[in-house]
C-alpha cells in the first residue's frame, strides 16, 4: 500500500509546527520535518559540504565541522541569485532524504512540514496540502516572543514570504489556528483522509474553521 504524505505549511508564526505536533502526539502520524532536516544535511552530508565549500568557501564550515551560518546568511542574502544556487544544493538533499524516510514508515499517512512548500517545489511530493493560517497580529506576535525579535524585524521576514491568500489558493485545506483546540478539525480531516484503506476522499469538515477547495 502506498504511503500517502500529508504536507503542512502556513507562513511565520501560523502555528504550523503546533500542528504537526498535534498529529505526531494525538494521532500517531510521523511528520518530517523540512528545515530541521535540511539543518542536519548542511552538517552530515557529504556532499552538501562539499557542493556548499566549493560554493561558498572554506569558510562556510567552522572548524569543529559545524556549518557557520552568518557567512553562509551573507552568501544567501546577497543577491537571488546566490540564493537559487544554495537552494539548488540543499532542495534535492532534502527531497531525497525524504524519500528514503517515507520508506522506513509503517503508517499509512505520513505529515511533512515545510514553509516554503510551493517556492521548493516540495508540493509535488504531497498527495494533499493543508495550510495552517492564523489573524496577522497573532502571527506576528507568536513570531516574536518565539524568537524574542522585534516587530519590525518579524514584519521585513513576512513581507519576503508567499502571500497568505495564495498559500491558501494552493492548498487543498486551510485550518484556522487562532487559538481554539484544533484536536477536533484535525480528526476531522484525518478521518476522510484516512478512509477507504487510506485512499484520499472527501472529508466531512467543519466549514467554521476547514476549507476545502
Amino acid at each position: 500500500m502506498k504511503t500517502r504524505v500529508l504536507a503542512i505549511t502556513g507562513g511565520i508564526g501560523s502555528g504550523k509546527s503546533y500542528v504537526s505536533r498535534l498529529l505526531t502526539q494525538h494521532f500517531g502520524i510521523p511528520v518530517y520535518d523540512c528545515d530541521t532536516e535540511a539543518k542536519r544535511l548542511n552538517t552530515e552530508s557529504e556532499e552538501v559540504r562539499s557542493q556548499l565549500e566549493a560554493l561558498v568557501g572554506k569558510e562556510v564550515y567552522k572548524a569543529d565541522g559545524t556549518l557557520c551560518r552568518p557567512v553562509l546568511a551573507r552568501y544567501l542574502f546577497a543577491s537571488p541569485d546566490n540564493a537559487r544556487r544554495v537552494n539548488a544544493i540543499t532542495h534535492p538533499a532534502v527531497a531525497r532524504d525524504f524519500g528514503q524516510w517515507v520508506l522506513r514508515q509503517t503508517c499509512p499517512l505520513v505529515g511533512m512540514e515545510c514553509a516554503i512548500l510551493f517556492e521548493s517545489g516540495f508540493d509535488r511530493l504531497a498527495d494533499s496540502i493543508l495550510c495552517v493560517s492564523a489573524p496577522h497580529d497573532l502571527c506576528l506576535a507568536r513570531a516574536m516572543q518565539r524568537d524574542g525579535a522585534s516587530r519590525e524585524a518579524i514584519e521585513r521576514r513576512m513581507a519576503l514570504q508567499m502571500d497568505t491568500a495564495e498559500r491558501e489558493r494552493r492548498s487543498d485545506y486551510v485550518i484556522l489556528n487562532d487559538g481554539h483546540d484544533l484536536t477536533e478539525d484535525l480528526h476531522l480531516l484525518l478521518s476522510g483522509l484516512q478512509t477507504r484503506q487510506s485512499e484520499f476522499t472527501e472529508p466531512t469538515l467543519t466549514k467554521e474553521r476547514i476549507t476545502k477547495y
